[in-house]
């Protein structure tokens, strides 16, 4: 049996983390939605940030939902923006529902598996500013994030303009990282990718998360600058050849 719980977080009066079997799977902030305590997810909101202009609503497709801190930062930034959240854990999302209710308008949360979302949002004609791909059952991401015709479909239901942001956990030398943009390249050939993390971790030298933004046509300079600027630091963002030479050394 799954044992799914809260703890209070020692490093703010009002933070909460979401255990899982006891590992730690979401950080909220229920006074301030707008606190991301996790680096990754920080770097996250920073491609929301840049994805349109300040305030303006947007759509994004959240594939994971955990605490749904992401689905509140943009709620709580980006007011009137349209948001669906895909978690195919029914039990994880009652106890997030009685514990930390989240804003009833502008979210809708779906019980479904993440690669069915995605095709049930193509039949229904969704599109979207951003997709973002965050799921993971304990330490693993399931094998699907990594097949490019589940990418392709993703990239499929993007506006003009939008993204699909991947949180990638990965071990030292970027072994997922490295999987994870050969997969995009093979969904869609020519496709834009662009990596940040902490820099001792893009260097492939340590353990940790690195996101992956990735679109079809031209990623919007101002995602860059914004990540570049935001931290936290020390930050590596990186794309086109030197994103290239990162992964695959000189040829």
């Amino acid at each position: 049996m799954t044992r799914i719980e809260f703890e209070a977080d020692v490093f703010s009066p009002h933070g909460l983390t979401l255990l899982v079997d006891g590992s730690a799977q979401s950080h909220l902030d229920l006074d301030d939605p707008t606190h991301l305590f996790f680096e990754y997810l920080r770097r996250v909101g920073h491609v929301v940030d840049a994805i349109a202009l300040p305030g303006a609503p947007i759509a994004v497709l959240h594939l994971g939902g955990g605490a749904l801190t992401l689905p509140r930062y943009v709620d709580a930034t980006r007011p009137g923006s349209i948001q669906i959240v895909v978690d195919h854990d029914a039990e994880l999302i009652e106890v997030v529902r009685a514990k930390a209710p989240w804003p009833a308008s502008g979210i809708e949360v779906r019980i479904v598996d993440a690669e069915l979302a995605v095709r049930d949002s193509a039949a229904r004609g969704e599109h979207f500013d951003v997709v973002v791909i965050d799921v993971y059952t304990h330490l693993d991401a399931p094998a699907f994030v990594d097949d490019p015709s589940f990418l392709a479909a993703c990239l499929g239901l993007l506006r003009e303009g939008g993204v699909v942001v991947v949180n990638i956990a990965d071990a030292a030398g970027l072994a997922r990282l490295r999987t994870s943009a050969r997969a995009f390249a093979r969904a869609v050939p020519g496709a834009e990718l662009l990596a940040v993390g902490d820099a001792h971790v893009l260097d492939g030298g340590e353990e940790g998360n690195t996101v992956l933004v990735a679109t079809s046509g031209t990623l919007p300079e101002a995602i860059a600058l914004r990540l570049d600027a935001g931290g936290p630091f020390p930050v590596t963002v990186l794309a086109g050849a030197k994103l290239d030479f990162a992964l695959w050394g000189a040829c």
